[in-house]
């Protein structure tokens, strides 16, 4: 596994249950009786035994569970859910987290991993349980969302258990409506009289009288815990009237209770023993002599397990333990009431350089930070950046890199570029660049770029910077200059060279990535010697340059030259197989399978389709290119077939519209109108062009757009038809686009009723729009209406050629005017002659003169 799985014996075990615990039938009956609901909820303050009662109900069961402990430092979502899936994976003996892990290693949106595992464990011929315990400690947002995702989505095999000292951030009343949760809380927990008595009667405690058990139960309140200290002290009683602090964890009557009659009764080296093993999560003999420079920490800790403290057993065959977290937090407070500074500080270093060198570098981090031991959090960030970045924990990263910016801590050179990188990423283009100015600066006060250490991360940054300008659609200039610049340099050797990088992590089309400027095209004279850079120079071994190429092609089919697409996108694979990069190779057989769908070459879309799919692993990206099958059904006029394949692609039918599924949805669209429901296709469409417009997707915004206008078409609001076309149009405008209005034949009618409306001047609002950008798609469309077989045999950008030719164009002129270069016109003007039966350039012209041609002198960009 790439993520740091050390410590998962406290993780994922289920904990021991006492031999002194008590049974409790009637919560056992509790759980019992929920049944087949989906969601059990065990919710309480601390020390009211919400692990003791699952722990001896699944403890009782024949049936396996996977049991996840949470920590705090879980609070990242690859992190959370690598742990979740590994857990079900061991758990179930399945291949769970195998098909799982290439998925989540990067900035997935959290619906496809969410929705992956669901079709995983969805598919296991048996009941499976989970339980997530300590969830209170979790509050990242994102890992809210997907465990939401998760519970609305769960399969019908599936029931999970979560417990929480506090109310979960969670659509609580929304499930309890639709009758999916059991609740347990603090009044179910609560012991009773009976149980009171038997917990004393099984610890061998002699009871005066019927009054001391319900003294003792008036006073905490049938408190787990608060019953427990009782016991240890040896007072049957508490404090009277404090009996609601008891029971909030960690208020100072707890911790005074807890430091004056329990840990005072203990032996001095005991009690230090505890404190300086209370930032472990783990305990372990080993680790807790090297804390306490002992060799007798067996022998503590069975000791303490014995004497019933706050301490769990994990493992029935080895000395592994956890304090309870109530008792840790009492445990680490008395560090900071007893301990010097100096020695709290040593304490939390010899801590987590322990961690470290168990392997464990995630919580000796986070270890070093709450410890305020920046310059080491510091060193070990830098030191592990790269298994961080391989292991997809970037949201742990940043949120390391914050603390320490919010410390005014002077964060090192290369973790700051990270960070650069990590935001353009995610499309964070602005804090990228903010980012990029405090580097700048930096340089004039500190010269770090001159520096030997800093050498490759100096060239890395540079390159970040072109990807910028490219990204945010800005400089293209300057964005050459930069790379030429990094030639003239030479490439330089660090330790980030054979680390790949990750330019799309889930999209069918590369366009709607940071490459891919999220679908703003650019001009191709503007853009083609920014790629010729790239595939002239030392880049021309990165697979940064295979995306380059599927951009390209991208941008070509959008443009109308799909023959020039479909030898693009050839080199784009070849790059893709190269670095086995399926989310390069699926959307270029996404393209190579559209451009056989719109020549009416089903056969070999298909087969195009299903070799793809022999050939990729990954789940999310087979379920796109079934998708793609559908839209090839579609196309053939077989509107089933088609929906079937689509509902084959993923076992989730959502209403939200989410990351990643946008392609899905655009297809569910057309079916919809196939099916002639286009009301429920409208209600679709407009979800996914309200979330394109809020990300500013321009392809996504374009096509959308299309498919509304065609929905409004069939409700007979053509007003509203030709008002969602000029949208469509106003965005798609400023950037060429052709193909995605084409595609859809039933839009051609309506395009050509806009030219004539804004040739009649109504709707001057419409203006924003070029009416000679209308009229050239409009002008395609005629083309492509062209009867003459000869012709008909030729490409769109042959036919360019063609035409030129017959207008006298010399071979270097027919390059400059189709941005191609010489060699690829003779390659152009040899296929024409093949295709015509001609030999030579004048019989060319000659038999091309005798044609009707229509006009794509607009048509050539």
């Amino acid at each position: 596994m790439t993520v740091q799985m050390t410590s998962l014996n406290s993780k994922t075990a289920i904990p021991r249950v006492a031999a002194e615990a008590v049974e409790r039938e009637r919560l056992a009956d509790l759980l019992r009786y929920a049944g087949s609901n989906r969601l059990t909820i065990v919710r309480a303050p601390a020390g009211y035994g919400k692990t003791t009662m699952l722990s001896q109900w699944f403890g009782q069961s024949y049936e396996p569970v996977a049991w996840l402990s949470v920590d705090a430092i879980d609070n990242d979502p690859i992190r959370f859910w690598k742990y979740v899936i590994y857990t079900v994976s061991e758990t179930f003996m399945s291949e769970t987290d195998t098909t799982q892990f290439p998925l989540s290693n990067s900035h997935s949106p959290i619906e496809l991993l969410i929705d992956s595992f669901l079709n995983e464990i969805g598919s296991v011929p048996r009941i499976l349980r989970i339980v997530i315990e300590d969830y209170h400690l979790i509050d990242n947002q994102s890992i809210h969302d997907m465990l939401d995702r998760f519970i609305t989505y769960l399969p019908s095999n599936v029931r999970v258990y979560m417990t929480s000292r506090t109310k979960l951030p969670l659509p609580i009343a929304k499930w309890r409506v639709k009758g999916w949760i059991t609740e347990i809380g603090m009044e179910q927990l609560r012991f009773t009289y009976e149980e009171v008595e038997r917990f004393y009667t099984k610890r061998g405690l002699m009871l005066r009288d019927v009054a001391t058990v319900q003294q003792v139960l008036d006073t905490t309140e049938g408190w787990a815990a608060g019953i427990q200290l009782t016991s240890l002290s040896g007072s049957m009683t508490v404090a009277d009237g404090r009996n609601s602090d008891l029971i909030s964890s960690a208020h100072p009557f707890l911790i005074e209770f807890l430091s004056q009659e329990i840990l005072a009764s203990l032996p001095l080296s005991t009690q230090d023993f505890l404190i300086r093993t209370s930032l472990v999560n783990q305990l372990e003999p080993g680790i807790c002599n090297t804390l306490t420079n002992r060799t007798d920490s067996e022998n503590v800790l069975l000791e303490l397990e014995r004497s019933g403290l706050f301490i769990t057993r994990l493992h029935a065959s080895e000395p592994i333990f956890r304090y309870h977290h109530l008792f840790a937090d009492a445990l680490q407070i008395e560090m900071k009431n007893h301990y010097s500074d100096q020695e709290i500080s040593l304490n939390y270093k010899k801590t987590a350089i322990l961690l470290r060198e168990q392997g464990d570098f995630i919580s000796a981090i986070e270890l070093a930070l709450t410890g305020k031991l920046y310059e080491v959090a510091d060193r070990w960030i830098t030191a592990h950046i790269l298994e961080v970045f391989l292991s997809g924990q970037t949201t742990t990263f940043m949120r390391w890199v914050q603390q320490l910016r919010d410390t005014d801590y002077r964060v090192n050179v290369e973790t700051l570029i990270m960070n650069v990188i990590t935001f353009t990423n995610i499309y964070a283009i602005e804090e990228a660049k903010q980012l990029i100015e405090e580097l700048e600066c930096r340089q004039v006060h500190e010269q770090w770029k001159q520096k030997d250490d800093y050498q490759g991360m100096a060239y890395i940054l540079e390159t970040v910077k072109a990807f910028v300008l490219i990204a945010n659609c800005e400089d293209i200039e300057r964005a050459i200059g930069i790379i030429l610049s990094q030639m003239k340099i030479g490439r330089v050797i660090s330790r980030w060279d054979d680390i790949p990088m990750q330019y799309n992590q889930f999209e069918p089309q590369t366009l709607r990535t940071s490459l891919g400027s999220k679908g703003k095209l650019w001009a191709v004279k503007e853009v083609l010697p920014f790629l010729d850079l790239f595939r002239e120079s030392e880049f021309n071994e990165q697979n940064m340059t295979g995306f380059s190429y599927a951009v390209q092609a991208e941008a070509l089919y959008e443009k109308d030259c799909v023959y020039e697409a479909s030898i693009v996108l050839e080199e784009a694979l070849r790059y893709g197989h190269r670095f086995k990069d399926p989310s390069l190779i699926v959307p270029m057989y996404l393209l190579k399978g559209r451009i056989y769908a719109t020549k009416g070459q089903f056969i070999e879309a298909h087969a195009l389709l299903d070799y793809a799919m022999e050939t990729i692993k990954e789940r999310y990206w087979i379920s796109t290119l079934r998708t793609m099958k559908a839209y090839c059904y579609l196309l053939e006029g077989d509107s089933l077939r088609a929906e079937l394949e689509l509902y084959q692609s993923t076992a989730i039918h959502n209403q939200r519209v989410e990351s990643g599924q946008e392609f899905w949805l655009l297809i569910q669209t057309r079916i919809l109108l196939a099916k002639a429901q286009a009301k429920e296709a409208l209600e679709v469409v407009g979800r996914v062009k309200e979330k394109a417009l809020l990300e500013r997707q321009i392809s996504t915004i374009v096509e959308a757009g299309v498919l509304e206008a065609m929905c409004q078409l069939d409700l007979s609001d053509k007003e509203a038809a030709l008002t969602a076309l000029h949208e469509a149009l106003k965005e798609g405008a400023p950037y060429g686009y052709v193909r995605t209005f084409l595609n859809e034949i039933r839009v051609i009618p309506l395009l050509k009723e806009y030219v004539k409306l804004r040739q009649q001047g109504i709707h001057a609002e419409w203006d924003s729009v070029p009416i000679n950008y209308v009229e050239r798609l409009t002008a395609e469309e005629v083309s492509e209406s062209v009867r003459n077989p000869m012709l008909e045999k030729l490409t769109p950008r042959e036919r360019d050629v063609l035409q030129l030719l017959v207008k006298g164009a010399s071979n270097s002129e027919i390059a400059s005017q189709l941005f191609l270069s010489e060699g690829t016109v003779r390659v152009y003007l040899s296929k024409v002659y093949s295709k015509l039966g001609v030999d030579s350039r004048t019989k060319a012209v000659l038999l091309a003169n005798k044609w009707e041609w229509p006009d794509r002198s607009k048509v050539i960009k």
